[in-house]
């Protein structure tokens, strides 16, 4: 059945575009439908629904139905690849964030990277310099030990002096001097120097040991800054991730994995290793 053309309508006369429906459209053009035809049975009534040599065509009326459904539908396609749109141009909008941040986060680390290959030898220098001045440093403290042992030892064993014997008349009138007595003070004048020279020995290793106590710490803070931490040894549980045992101490009375003697001091950069430490451990 072919449908026919709405009344008062030219058969070739142009038909507008037809605007996009909203829900809310939709739902007025069904209100305003339910409620003419609510309005139907009143009408005809009173003989106002028709006029004169006007009738009712279901079949128009259907078609009209037909197209509003197929304008819904064409409507919801329509909305509906939009969001399908939108959502492919979101994703593709969240790879290009994440592409970007990682682009930044490569060329960070990259940057980063170039920074401490450019820094590494002067910080392996820096090290080598502590690791000098440290033992020198013990050297000397154990020289100091030594040289003050020597010292105490020296002056004790110095043999006491012998009273000196009464002098004759004859020497007290010519005023000369006993053997004994030029003896002892020859004596006396060889301790008084040797005192003196020990205690001159002492402040100069005094003073050696502080100086190299403060290039020490001097050398640590430059280290500190250029991002170095000592890893800590001893007395701590051996860690092969960060120390190399150079000795396994048995019989030391320490709990087996302890840490006894750093022998060489470890540092981490950046929280990776540098240099691993280098100690004794107990051995059970």
């Amino acid at each position: 059945m072919s449908e026919s053309s709405s009344p008062g309508v030219a058969q070739d006369a142009p038909v507008p575009a037809t605007q996009a429906l909203t829900p809310d459209a939709v739902s007025a053009v069904l209100a305003d439908f339910q409620k003419w035809l609510m309005a139907l049975p009143a009408e005809e009534a009173s003989g106002a629904c028709q006029r004169p040599g006007e009738s009712i065509d279901l079949h128009t009326l259907l078609g009209q139905f037909v197209a509003v459904r197929q304008e819904v539908n064409l409507q919801t396609r329509a909305v509906r690849a939009q969001q399908e749109q939108n959502s492919e141009t979101l994703r593709q909008l969240t790879v290009a964030l994440d592409t970007l941040r990682q682009s930044q986060t490569r060329g960070e680390q990259a940057q980063q990277q170039a920074v401490e290959e450019a820094i590494r030898p002067l910080v392996k220098t820096l090290l080598d310099l502590y690791d000098a001045l440290a033992l020198a440093g013990r050297e000397v403290q154990r020289l100091r030990e030594t040289v003050q042992s020597g010292l105490t030892q020296l002056t004790e064993a110095e043999a006491p002096l012998v009273p000196a014997a009464p002098r004759s008349f004859w020497a007290s009138l010519f005023r000369t001097a006993a053997p004994d007595t030029a003896e002892r003070e020859r004596r006396q004048a060889r301790e008084q120097l040797a005192r003196a020279s020990g205690e001159h020995v002492r402040q100069m290793l005094a003073s050696l040991v502080t100086g190299y106590t403060m290039s020490l710490q001097r050398v640590e803070r430059a280290l500190r800054q250029y991002g170095l931490e000592a890893i800590p040894t001893t007395g701590a549980r051996f860690d092969p991730e960060q120390m190399e045992v150079v000795e396994a101490v048995v019989d030391s009375g320490r709990p087996s994995g302890e840490v006894i003697e750093e022998v060489r001091r470890g540092y981490l950069w950046n929280g990776r290793v540098f240099r691993y430490a280098q100690v004794r451990v107990a051995k059970g």
